[in-house]
């Protein structure tokens, strides 16, 4: 399964991008750095993976796609 999620925003500049997921991370005064951190190791726990393609001035969309998986009774299959 593919969500992504897309925004009209300043965009992230390129020397940026590869510490967004990293804990503790931030760019704004505000904030804990630990949001995109927390959500990719939710989305690894569940075997999936999250990618970030962004443009400054035009915006970001965030690509996490996730195993299907089909439950079957109390087990799950892949």
């Amino acid at each position: 399964m593919l969500i992504q999620v897309s925004d009209s925003g300043p965009g992230i500049p390129d020397n940026i991008i590869p510490k967004i997921f990293e804990p503790l991370f931030t760019t704004r005064q505000i904030g804990t750095g630990l949001e995109l951190a927390s959500c990719k190791n939710i989305i690894e726990q569940h075997e999936g993976t999250i990618q970030v393609l962004s443009k400054v001035g035009v915006g970001t969309t965030y690509s996490i796609r996730m195993p299907k998986k089909v439950m079957t009774g109390k087990s799950i299959t892949a």
